[in-house]
């Protein structure tokens, strides 16, 4: 396992002790823990713009797609008697 240093202020130092303290961790662990969860949130934000880049290329390629009044009226019957399936793409 690799070991990195980090430098923090004063008062963040003080908050992170006072925390782990709360959360009866150490201040180590809530450190790994808190760049894990940005990495991951990174990671998904990086990975839902690669996914809207790829619609955008399709749409521009073939020009399908659906318009808000259709998504909007599709997704106004989800949890309902009457749920509709979705629209079809169409130009």
């Amino acid at each position: 396992m690799a070991t990195t240093s980090v430098k923090l202020s004063d008062d963040m130092s003080t908050r992170l002790r006072r925390l782990a303290d709360n959360k009866r961790r150490t201040p180590h662990w809530l450190m790994v823990e808190a760049i894990n969860r940005y990495i991951e949130q990174e990671e998904r934000k990086a990975a839902f713009y690669a996914d809207a880049l790829a619609s955008w290329e399709d749409y521009q390629q073939d020009g399908l797609h659906v318009t808000w009044a259709e998504a909007k009226s599709w997704i106004s019957t989800w949890g309902t008697d009457n749920e509709k399936e979705a629209p079809q793409c169409h130009k």
